[in-house]
């Protein structure tokens, strides 16, 4: 059987198709939301086709190669013959060493159920996602959260603040500019995600209302000590997609992290803040808020 399939890089007129197949009241992770597509189709080099009504997503991730995203809209006795479309179009590569990524356990269970391939599944650690109670975040109560609970206060006592959206020309230009300010500061240390992540940011900036995304910026005496964007995902969970601060400023993150919660997100259940790359600073920074659960991803090679 010869079958021709043709993968089209994403862009926001694909809005409409991707969301149809994503669920929001199913997923988990951020990495099949739209918004999140599109602002790393770049970097990822995303592209998508639709086969027999299944949604399959490309990527290329640095460190992993290109590999297909976890099928949206499948149905569990056709995976055999969608895989023999995959693993056939993969014959034409040679830089491909995981069928897929950014898959779940659902996902292995339903291949290793209805699939009689051999399956080798390897933990994504560093993409692993953070997720927390969102009140948690908010009250900081308790003994654990001692620490940014004086943080957020030393913040409140020491500065003259006013809260903003992100929906002017100044205030976007003031938000790209501390982002360059941060590249510049920690340039030697960041990897290839974080080097593009201005223009990806961008691209966001542009589309704040096509995405319906959330957003905060915090100035201090005119100048801008920090901002955050994100969304909901679903009535449940919240996703934030950026949070940069000017560490001069004491406490801005955890005050920046706390009011942006407040400001719109208290009606969700949790707050997904994202993986942590690998990156230890990140890492200590994320596990400091006390997750309640991690997504865990996987990649999959198959034969």
């Amino acid at each position: 059987m010869i079958v021709i399939i043709n993968f089209k890089c994403l862009s926001l007129d694909d809005k409409e198709i991707i969301e149809k197949y994503a669920d929001r009241d199913k997923l988990e992770s951020y990495e099949y939301l739209f918004s999140s597509l599109y602002m790393w189709r770049k970097l990822n080099n995303v592209k998508y086709a639709i086969i027999d009504d299944v949604l399959v997503i490309e990527k290329n991730e640095e460190g992993k190669g290109t590999f297909y995203a976890q099928p949206l809209g499948y149905k569990k006795e056709n995976l055999t013959e969608l895989l023999d479309i995959l693993i056939e179009r993969n014959t034409n590569f040679t830089d491909r060493e995981y069928l897929f990524g950014d898959v779940d356990e659902r996902f292995i269970e339903d291949l290793k159920k209805y699939t009689g391939f051999k399956i080798d599944v390897t933990e994504d650690v560093n993409d692993f996602e953070y997720v927390y109670n969102t009140n948690d975040l908010i009250e900081l109560k308790g003994k654990k959260y001692h620490g940014k609970k004086n943080h957020v206060n030393s913040f409140e006592k020491t500065y003259e603040y006013e809260i903003k959206t992100i929906n002017s020309e100044k205030v976007v230009k003031d938000c790209l500019t501390l982002l360059h300010r941060w590249h510049e500061e920690v340039a030697v240390t960041v990897d290839n995600e974080m080097l593009m992540e201005i223009d990806a940011i961008k691209d966001l900036f542009n589309e704040l209302h096509l995405f319906d995304l959330k957003s905060i910026a915090i100035y201090v005496d005119g100048e801008l000590a920090g901002f955050a964007v994100g969304e909901i995902a679903n009535d449940k969970i919240a996703v934030i997609h950026v949070e940069r601060g000017e560490i001069e400023y004491k406490g801005i993150y955890a005050f920046l992290n706390k009011k942006f919660l407040e400001e719109s997100f208290a009606d969700t259940e949790f707050v997904n803040r994202q993986e942590d790359t690998g990156n230890a600073g990140l890492r200590k920074a994320k596990q400091s808020y006390h997750p309640i659960k991690m997504v865990k991803k996987y990649l999959l090679k198959i034969e």
